[in-house]
C-alpha cells in the first residue's frame, strides 16, 4: 500500500517540478495498476486550494474514478494521536497524518518530502514506482 502526499498530486494540477513523472504514477494508481491512499485531509486541502467550486467538484469526481485509490479517514482521536507522534519524531501536523496513517497501514509514503527521510516508514518518489507491477 502506497500512502500519497498532497504534494505529488498538486505538483501535476500546477505542472511543478517532475509533474510528468508524478502523473505518470497517478495514472497508474487511476487504472488499478497500483493501490493507494490517500487523507481525506489532505483531499480536502487541496479542494480548498483549488477554490472554485468547480474546480473542486471536477478534482473530486475524478478522484472518485481511480481505481487503485482509497481515501483514509481518521477520528478526532487518531488526529491527536497522529499529532502526538508527528511532535515526537520531528514531522508538522500535515505530514504527521500522513506519517501515522502508513504506519499504521504498513504502507510506504510517496511524497517529494524529504522531511519523511530517515524515520521508520519508506518514502518515495513517483519515479521509483514507474514501471513496477502491483503494490
Amino acid at each position: 500500500m502506497l500512502v500519497v502526499d498532497a504534494n505529488v498530486v498538486l505538483g501535476v494540477l500546477y505542472k511543478r517540478g517532475r509533474w510528468r513523472e508524478a502523473k505518470a504514477f497517478l495514472d497508474r494508481v487511476k487504472r488499478g495498476e497500483l493501490n493507494a491512499c490517500m487523507l481525506h485531509f489532505a483531499v480536502h486541502a487541496i479542494s480548498a486550494m483549488l477554490g472554485e467550486p468547480r474546480l473542486a467538484s471536477r478534482f473530486l469526481r475524478e478522484l472518485a474514478s481511480w481505481r487503485g485509490l482509497g481515501v483514509v479517514d481518521l477520528s478526532i482521536e487518531e488526529e491527536a494521536l497522529a499529532a502526538d507522534l508527528a511532535e515526537k519524531v520531528g514531522l508538522d501536523f500535515d505530514d504527521g497524518l500522513h506519517y501515522y496513517v502508513a504506519k499504521k497501514l504498513g504502507a510506504m509514503i510517496v511524497s517529494y518530502d524529504k522531511d519523511f527521510d530517515g524515520l521508520d516508514v519508506k518514502r518515495l518518489e513517483p519515479q521509483d514506482l514507474l514501471g513496477r507491477g502491483g503494490s
